[in-house]
This record gives C-alpha cells, sequence and structure tokens, in this order.
C-alpha cells in the first residue's frame, strides 16, 4: 500500500507570525480612524521613532511595540485607547491634567537642579521621588542629599533637550560624591561614589510607590542599571506608567462595527452591536441617591457622547471638553441615574442641542427669531411669558440625525476614549457647569472683570446649593465654571471612574 504523506495541518511559524502581522496592521487601521490618530500619522511617526525613514503599516507596529515596551505598557503594537492616551502626549497633540505634580525646589533630603517649570511629573511620580528622599534623609541626616533634575513640563508633551521626559515619568537624577558635596560629578572621576549611588538605586527600585520601569546609567560597577550613551553624569530613572495596558485592547476596536444609527430620534440597534467594546462607569462611594449599580456604555451613549461633544463645546479635543464630559458623568453616576436607565438618555435629556424641542423658554426666546428655528405650533407655559413658541434649531436637529461616520475625526476620538477610561478626571466630583460670564452679561447687560466675574461665580453657587471648584490649570472657567454639588462633600475626589473594557 502506497503510504499517503500527511496532510499539514498548521501554518508555519513565518505564516502565522505574518498572519497576526495583518491582523494588527488591520486593526491599527481601524483604531487611526476611531481616535483620530491617522489624521496626525507624522507626529504619531515622530514620537515612535524619530530617527527612521521608512514607514509603512508593518513598521508603525514594530515601532508601537518599542514604544509601548519602553513606556512599560503591554507591547503588541496597537495604538488603540490606553496606548493613544499616552502616546498623544508624548506627540505634542495634547496636554494631559494628570500631570500636574511640581518637586518643589527642595524637601526633606532633597534638592532640585535646573529650572522649577521642568520638574512636573504625574503625581505617583513625585510621591515615588519624596518617598526616596525621605528615606534617604533618615538614614543620612547629614547628607548629601539627592540632587534632581528635569522631570518634564506641566501637562507633558516635548520638553527641549530631551527625546523623553513627555509622560511625567522621567526623571534626572545626579549620582552622588564622596565627599559631602552636593555638585555634579561624572561616574568614574574623583568625587563620584560608587558605593552612595548604588545605594540610591536600589532605594528608586525599592519605593513602594511607583515601579521603576529602568535606570540608565553607565557605571558597570552599579547594580540595576542599563547602559546609555550620554549617561555618565546623571541617573534617567523611568517609572513605570501607572495606566496599563487593558487586556481587551487587542479585542477589535469600535470602528469594525457600525455605530447604530439614529432616524427622527428612533434608536436603531445593529446584531453586532454587543461586540463592541466600552468601559464601565462605576462610583467609589454611594451619592445622594444611593449606590448606582456599575453601567456598561453602550453604542448608542457612544455616538449621543459624539453628538453631545459638537453641540456643547464645538467638537473640540482639549481639557476644556474633557472636563465637561466628567461633570456629565457625575452627574449621571451620582445624581439623576435612577431618573435616566441609559447615559445617552440623560445627554438628549440635558443637552440643549440634543434636545428635539427646547426644553428651557429661555433659550427658546434667544432663538425664537432666527430664520432657522423650527416652531412646533405650542408655546411655553408659565412661569414663561406668554408667546413663546416651542422649537429647535434647524441645525441642532440635524446634529441628531447625524451620522457617526459623518462626525468629526476630533470628536468621535474624544467620545471613545472617554467612553473607554482614557481620558483623565480633571474636575473631580464636579456636576455642574455654566458660562457665568455670560450670566453677568445677561444680568448686567456689560462684560464683568475678572474680580465681578469670580465674585459673581461664587455667588452663584451659594444660592445654587453648589461649590465652585475654583482655578483650573488649562481650563478658562470665564467659558464654562464647573461646580460640585454641597450633597457631594463627603465623598472622595474623582469619586466616579470609568474602567477600561
Amino acid at each position: 500500500m502506497t503510504a499517503v504523506p500527511p496532510v499539514a495541518l498548521q501554518q508555519s511559524t513565518e505564516e502565522v507570525a505574518s498572519t497576526a502581522l495583518a491582523r494588527k496592521v488591520e486593526r491599527n487601521r481601524q483604531y487611526a480612524a476611531s481616535l483620530g490618530w491617522g489624521a496626525h500619522l507624522s507626529a504619531v511617526r515622530r514620537a515612535l521613532n524619530p530617527k527612521r525613514t521608512g514607514w509603512d503599516d508593518a513598521a508603525l507596529v514594530t515601532e508601537a511595540a518599542k514604544w509601548q515596551a519602553r513606556t512599560g505598557l503591554a507591547a503588541d503594537g496597537l495604538i488603540g485607547p490606553a496606548t493613544w492616551s499616552l502616546l498623544r502626549v508624548a506627540a505634542g497633540l495634547g496636554k494631559d491634567p494628570a500631570i500636574s505634580a511640581q518637586l518643589p525646589d527642595n524637601g526633606p533630603g532633597f534638592y532640585g537642579t535646573g529650572p522649577a517649570d521642568r520638574r512636573y511629573g504625574r503625581a505617583e511620580t513625585v510621591r515615588a521621588l519624596q518617598a526616596v528622599a525621605a528615606a534617604w534623609q533618615q538614614a543620612r541626616p547629614r547628607g548629601p542629599r539627592i540632587g534632581i533634575g528635569d522631570i518634564g513640563l506641566r501637562g507633558g508633551g516635548p520638553i527641549t533637550g530631551h527625546g523623553s521626559h513627555r509622560l511625567g515619568l522621567d526623571v534626572d537624577i545626579r549620582p552622588l560624591r564622596d565627599d559631602g558635596r552636593e555638585a555634579p560629578v561624572v561616574q568614574g572621576h574623583p568625587g563620584y561614589s560608587r558605593a552612595l549611588t548604588q545605594e540610591l538605586v536600589d532605594r528608586l527600585r525599592a519605593n513602594g510607590v511607583l515601579r521603576v520601569h529602568f535606570i540608565l546609567f553607565n557605571d558597570p560597577g552599579v547594580r540595576g542599571v542599563q547602559r546609555w550613551d550620554n549617561h555618565d553624569n546623571h541617573l534617567h530613572v523611568r517609572f513605570a506608567s501607572p495606566k496599563a495596558a487593558p487586556a481587551s485592547q487587542t479585542a477589535a476596536p469600535t470602528a469594525a462595527v457600525p455605530v447604530p444609527q439614529h432616524a427622527g430620534g428612533a434608536a436603531v440597534r445593529p446584531a453586532a452591536a454587543g461586540t463592541i467594546a466600552l468601559g464601565t462607569l462605576t462610583t467609589l462611594a454611594p451619592g445622594p441617591a444611593g449606590t448606582a449599580p456599575p453601567y456598561r456604555f453602550s453604542p448608542e451613549d457612544l455616538l449621543w457622547t459624539a453628538r453631545f461633544i459638537i453641540g456643547e463645546s464645538g467638537g473640540r479635543d482639549d481639557l476644556e471638553t474633557h472636563a465637561v464630559l466628567y461633570a456629565m458623568f457625575n452627574r449621571y453616576a451620582l445624581l439623576t441615574r435612577r431618573h435616566y436607565a441609559t447615559f445617552e438618555a440623560f445627554l438628549r435629556a440635558y443637552s440643549t442641542p440634543l434636545q428635539q424641542v427646547l426644553k428651557d423658554w429661555r433659550a427658546a426666546r434667544r432663538h425664537m427669531h432666527r430664520p432657522d428655528y423650527v416652531r412646533t405650533g405650542d408655546t411655553y407655559k408659565a412661569p414663561a411669558p406668554p408667546g413663546i413658541p416651542r422649537g429647535q434649531l434647524r441645525g441642532f436637529h440635524r446634529l441628531q440625525q447625524s451620522r457617526w461616520d459623518q462626525l468629526p475625526d476630533a470628536a468621535r476620538s474624544v467620545a471613545f476614549r472617554a467612553l473607554t477610561g482614557a481620558i483623565p478626571n480633571p474636575i473631580g466630583n464636579a456636576t455642574e457647569f455654566g458660562s457665568t460670564w455670560q450670566y453677568f452679561r445677561d444680568a448686567h447687560r456689560r462684560s464683568p472683570n475678572l474680580a465681578e466675574w469670580q465674585q459673581y461665580t461664587v455667588t452663584l453657587a451659594q444660592r445654587k446649593g453648589w461649590s465652585w471648584i475654583g482655578p483650573v490649570p488649562g481650563i478658562d472657567q470665564t467659558k464654562n465654571a464647573f461646580f460640585t454639588d454641597r450633597r457631594l462633600a463627603g465623598l472622595p475626589r474623582g469619586a466616579v471612574r470609568i474602567l477600561p473594557p
């Protein structure tokens, strides 16, 4: 009997690798559209590897994986929500409000070197450095103290003199000297102490606040460091990002599934909607209405959130838009969840541009004489003055009926990142916002000065039972001031969280 050759049932290693790469390439194409980074491809490439000249889709996967590995993320080569939230900052395409903790000029066990405006980092980074320095002072009360230099700029992003130091995770530290002086020194030169520098490295790695990802330094006799060019006179410490990439980042992104469309206010849910990976809204403590169960965002929530961003902020991707979104998350989770079964229903009821008919007669009175005001044939009842016709602007109706693929990339990107937990909370537990500058103008028929605006804002808050959150770096509150309901005063800051999918 002639032997029959066995049938090949398995792909070769090369075929498997090629198939996996092709899948990642396709997923990155989808992420480029859904998150919006495809419109900034040149900046993304420069952030990943400024020295590379030959780029294609496969190279993007390779360089993304290397960048993720250097940053402490899962190195899968996919620029999904978690990676993009950091990469966009590194590329200089946005600021991160979490990078706002400044290391002082000096403190227990340390002194700062260089300009103070280059010592901004994440709160965890600064706490880790202060913990190391405090333990150092306790062990060596006579010094020398630790010299800490550049960390990064407020909000992160590119900084002169460095290819890194963009995410609030990097810090330059002077090696220690053996003569007690607090001054620069080069490893191997007179005055350099290998023993004290080794002790510093050991304390950094055992800081207990934030894991150290790597330390670059060129003394081969020091354990726990890696050699790198131009690191003879300082230790470059990179802490691991506290933003771990979610395991589900490798799942098909939102853009791979049709987002439900709405016509005339009626929702159409696609059969595949359940495969869209969105986050879950949770609370750390009960609000005035009690503890709300976790809420998983839906495709309808995603679509209406993008529309909300366009209607309320013009579709911008900036800190003020992020703040408005978190006010909505906080209000829904802590105050109004029991009144609305879904987040999109809450948005459509709350946001003026998303209302089929304007709820506030004051808004209708402002718009009623415009040619694009669509009347419904009825008038608002008391306490509204008689004769104000109910209706809505035609442009807002168009917005409410816009398909996902008709919405600007920036609005889609913000909505997707927000609903997957990739945008930090810049306003704590604030649940209210409004243009108190405009309110003052309406009441006094003139613009206020800053002192008048602030007093008006504080007084309005007191009258409403709110507390103004005060100035927030990066947010111009003359456009929208943010307030916390006083019933939430006992909650921990940032009581509402969005867990990644």
